[in-house]
């Protein structure tokens, strides 16, 4: 047993309070990206997986070169929707949950930038840091849409 979760009490251990804070996050997003995939799906014409039954191609198969690659549209609107969401919607259950502890283990940079805006009233600090976090959500943006995008067939 690891001794960082020994107890249960979780929130106490800087480790221990991370991964609740993931879990949080993926159960948040977990509905609204199978809803968004179930959109998807249902997008796909049908006489375009009955071609490939037709074909001979066995559902596994038919999954990897017919429906993967026809909901790639999907996927990448959920890898750019969920990657601003862990950017910035992470605020209120950090703030709510765990206030940015135990020392300093959940503080993200958007985090990082309403304390040292509002509680430590630094706020040429926490301009530049929006600033920073602005630069690196559009530079992640634009690299997802120069790379990514390359693989998405529509």
């Amino acid at each position: 047993v690891n001794p960082a979760f020994s107890g249960g009490n979780w929130l106490a251990s800087p480790r221990g309070a991370l991964v609740v804070l993931i879990l949080v996050n993926v159960w948040q997003y977990a509905g609204m990206t199978m809803v968004v995939y179930l959109a998807g799906l249902q997008s796909i014409p049908k006489s375009v997986i009955e071609a490939g039954a037709i074909d001979g191609a066995r559902p596994m198969r038919r999954f990897w070169t017919i429906i993967f690659p026809l909901l790639s549209p999907t996927t990448f609107f959920l890898l750019v929707v969920n990657i601003v969401y862990a950017f910035f919607d992470t605020f209120g259950i950090i703030d709510a949950v765990t206030n940015g502890g135990p020392a300093k283990a959940t503080e993200v940079l958007v985090y990082k930038v309403y304390y040292d805006g509002v509680h430590s009233l630094n706020l040429g600090s926490s301009s530049a840091q929006s600033v920073i976090l602005m630069a690196i959500v559009i530079v992640l943006t634009a690299v997802q849409f120069r790379y990514v995008e390359r693989k998405v067939h529509y």
